[in-house]
């Protein structure tokens, strides 16, 4: 097993807007979204809080977690699904570690709430997913998930044919 630390990508900013309870999120040019918030000590920001200030952040890089999840084959193609589990039904393996077979990746597919996904193999990133942020596993990868209480779920397996 690898404990070496994979370098994160960075992205640059294309757009900003606001989620449900109002902080900033950063669209980036990869496809994924990133919150940019000022809370200081944690996260010292303070050019998130005006129109200029995000303005003069367009086109600046951020290193992207999110992009340093395996990479699904383009010709991977379902072969099988679980059911949609939630906090209580997860089978006790997926929140263990686990991997998935030679030649077997996975999607985990969150429905709603936000379930972490943590790549054992990569100094325990953890990847906080939701609706939308589905996560990548790539076969033979150490990883579990932690789902929380109000977390609906299910797992796409995938293969290349041929």
């Amino acid at each position: 097993m690898s404990t070496q630390t994979r370098v994160t990508p960075n992205a640059t900013i294309r757009s900003f807007r606001r989620d449900d309870e109002g902080d900033w999120i950063a669209e980036l040019s990869c496809g994924h979204s990133q919150h940019v918030r000022h809370r200081p000590p944690m996260e010292e920001r303070p050019w998130v809080q005006t129109d200029e200030g995000r303005a003069g952040k367009l086109g600046v890089s951020l290193p992207c977690l999110y992009c340093r999840m395996p990479a699904l084959p383009p010709a991977a193609r379902e072969y099988k699904r679980t059911a949609e589990f939630d906090a209580i039904s997860l089978p006790a393996g997926l929140r263990k570690s686990h991997t998935l077979k030679a030649g077997v990746w996975a999607e985990i597919v969150v429905t709603a709430g936000r379930v972490l996904y943590v790549l054992e193999d990569d100094a325990d990133l953890g990847i906080v997913l939701r609706p939308g942020l589905v996560g990548t596993v790539g076969p033979e990868r150490p990883h579990h998930v932690e789902p929380e209480a109000d977390a609906q779920m299910f797992v796409r397996f995938l293969r290349v044919d041929g």
